[in-house]
């Protein structure tokens, strides 16, 4: 008599023959599954990091176009400050001569606390090469200040940040991104682990 479990296994061919595998097989074949969960998940969990140094990044953009806008628009200087010396994602934005009509802080932001993704910011005047990546917390803390023409002067002075790194704090064959600000007050991000001739290169 064949219990439940051994008939699932077992199944009759056209010549009325068992047909069906052996537990040894069976064995085989989640080895094989387990090798191929144990190479894939560390992938994954990269693709994930990954993911999350991308957010990250395009993020920071965002913000620093938004302090370059603020001042456009309020005609008057707009300072973007990266304060955490660890380089915890946390950023503050606000007017550096702050009025009624332009607060000290217009817009603020910190990531949860148990994040893994870092910053560390460089100056144009650091001997670092876009091809080291800068420690968490390089530099910091630091910022970026835009005037009424969405310019950053600073950054042509040493004074201000002009690279910014975003990395993981535990994996670090993780792709990491760079953004780089022009005295001109553009921003720009990109990857300097791409070839030469790719658009995303840091150069």
């Amino acid at each position: 008599m064949l219990t439940g479990l051994e008939r699932s296994f077992l199944t009759l061919d056209s010549k009325g023959m068992t047909a069906g595998f052996s537990i040894v097989e069976l064995m085989v074949a989640l080895s094989v599954l387990g090798i191929l969960f144990a190479v894939g998940i560390p992938a994954f969990g990269r693709l994930l990091q990954d993911i999350e140094i991308r957010g990250s990044a395009e993020g920071l953009r965002a913000a620093l176009q938004t302090a370059r806008t603020e001042a456009i628009t309020r005609n008057t200087l707009i300072r973007f400050s990266l304060a955490d010396v660890s380089g915890q994602p946390t950023w503050t934005m606000g007017c550096v001569h702050a009025s009624a009509r332009c607060p000290q802080r217009i817009s603020a932001y910190s990531a949860r606390a148990d994040t893994k993704i870092r910053w560390g910011a460089a100056h144009s005047n650091d001997s670092v090469s876009l091809d080291v990546a800068l420690v968490a917390g390089n530099r910091l803390p630091s910022g970026v200040t835009f005037n009424a023409l969405g310019a950053a002067p600073g950054v042509a002075t040493s004074t201000d940040a002009s690279r910014i790194d975003v990395i993981h704090s535990v994996n670090t064959q993780a792709r990491r991104l760079v953004l780089m600000i022009a005295a001109a007050g553009t921003v720009r991000l990109c990857d300097p682990s791409v070839a030469s001739d790719a658009v995303l290169r840091c150069n």
